[in-house]
């Protein structure tokens, strides 16, 4: 059981500001001992209010509990665009299906994160949506990638993007839609993991492409 008066650590001013949405109190603010160190924990009961905390001011990421989505929950999606100040949003609660988490993440959330494992990755997660990644199981981003298989119309403008990508960059960016991690990577190019990361820094800037799951569905409806 936790306990609600519990002391957590104190914030720092220039921590990333978080909204977390939820309606289990004692999930709430275990979730902000987890985080309190690292991040400035705003805490909602539902959409509504932290909807309305978004018109003041933006965080860095919304956590939003599955429970908490109804039909006003596609405004937080839709603070998700292609801004300098972009909001992601990771969705949290019990094991789905592959076709209920795909079904999130076409919302527009970054992924979607089992509360079975907050101890232990929950940290991990927000900082790798935090960096333009997605936290899903990799047989989701699989399911996902095949669903959009249709192939692309490439505009002139595209075609130039693709153009201007080295041979190591495409063969970093086919690997990727294949569902292969920065590791598996490094090993299949015997290069290290710090090179694959500059290879998708370089292609997601030239490509003008956000994130590694947008670079998946893009060169897999190439193929």
């Amino acid at each position: 059981m936790i306990n609600p008066t519990m002391p957590t650590m104190p914030v720092k001013a220039d921590n990333p500001m978080l909204y977390c949405i939820g309606q289990d109190a004692n999930q709430l603010v275990h979730i902000k001992q987890i985080l309190s160190e690292q991040y400035d924990v705003h805490d909602f009961s539902c959409v509504d209010e932290a909807q309305a905390a978004l018109a003041q001011k933006k965080p860095n990421l919304i956590l939003c509990h599955l429970s908490c989505l109804n039909s006003e929950a596609q405004s937080l999606f839709s603070q998700s665009d292609a801004s300098a100040e972009r909001v992601r949003v990771l969705i949290l609660g019990p094991k789905l299906s592959v076709l209920e988490q795909i079904s999130i993440l076409k919302q527009g959330a970054r992924g979607y994160f089992q509360e079975e494992l907050l101890d232990d990755k929950l940290l991990i997660a927000i900082e790798l949506i935090q960096r333009g990644e997605v936290w899903v199981e990799r047989h989701v981003i699989a399911g996902l990638i095949d669903e959009l298989n249709h192939a692309p119309t490439l505009s002139s403008e595209q075609q130039q993007k693709l153009d201007s990508l080295s041979r190591k960059e495409l063969e970093v960016a086919e690997l990727v839609s294949h569902g292969a991690t920065n590791k598996m990577i490094a090993r299949t190019m015997n290069i290290t993991e710090r090179t694959v990361k500059a290879h998708l820094t370089a292609i997601f800037q030239k490509m003008n492409i956000p994130d590694r799951l947008s670079l998946a569905i893009f060169f897999r409806d190439l193929r």
